[in-house]
């Protein structure tokens, strides 16, 4: 009898008082307390305990295309672009090489070089050159205007020149007005013409003298001559 009564002096009221304890934590649910909020995601882990990260497609660049020229070979093309005649030959599904077509498009694959131009745009190639690269102002010292000049920093093309986009070329190896894309420097806009420019010679424009002498000559640098559709 006495054991009796302790029990129900002493362990029956902590029984009463674990039944009123109300949870202190719970998984987070929604209103119905059946899906998740979308604040939250599951993990999947693997047989190791390690979490499996989802693979992310890989982005592919836009093919480079080039605009078939009179006098071009394939083994020409792919030397210019540094790619494999093979590779050439499979990515356009050629069969004889000696089958070209002036204006005909190729895909050229795995051009790096010409993948970084902007935009992300399908680039057409025209042309194909290596260049001699020098710089040149607006100044005396390669204009032979002054300042005081009316036509001073004025290019052949009428307008005036700006540095990350004037080039002087010749106009017969490089029409006026048409956009290059040069290895090492960028986008350019064949806007000028200089009587030491002859041949496949470019001058890149620069505001700042010293900046154009220090940039000295750079020699066989290539230069890509885009279509208009790229403009």
């Amino acid at each position: 009898m006495f054991r009796k009564i302790m029990y129900m002096t002493l362990v029956l009221p902590l029984l009463l008082s674990l039944w009123h304890v109300e949870t202190a934590y719970s998984y987070p649910g929604s209103e119905d307390g059946m899906e998740l909020p979308p604040t939250y995601s599951l993990t999947t882990y693997a047989s190791a305990g390690e979490p499996v990260l989802e693979s992310t497609p890989a982005v592919v660049p836009p093919p480079t295309k080039y605009q078939v020229n009179r006098g071009d070979t394939l083994f020409r093309i792919a030397r210019d672009f540094g790619v494999n005649v093979n590779d050439l030959m499979a990515a356009n599904d050629i069969q004889d090489p000696r089958v070209l077509m002036i204006g005909q498009s190729l895909n050229i694959p795995l051009a790096e070089a010409v993948n970084n131009l902007p935009d992300g745009q399908h680039k057409i190639i025209k042309k194909v050159l290596n260049t001699t690269l020098t710089a040149y102002t607006a100044g005396f010292e390669s204009t032979g205007k002054k300042e005081s000049h009316p036509m001073y920093g004025i290019t052949y093309s009428g307008i005036k020149a700006k540095e990350g986009r004037t080039i002087a070329v010749d106009p017969a190896v490089i029409p006026l007005g048409s956009t290059v894309f040069i290895e090492g420097i960028g986008i350019r806009k064949a806007e000028d013409v200089g009587s030491a420019i002859r041949g496949s010679r470019i001058d890149v424009f620069m505001n700042d003298l010293n900046e154009a002498q220090e940039f000295g000559v750079k020699k066989n640098v290539k230069v890509y001559l885009l279509a208009k559709e790229n403009v």
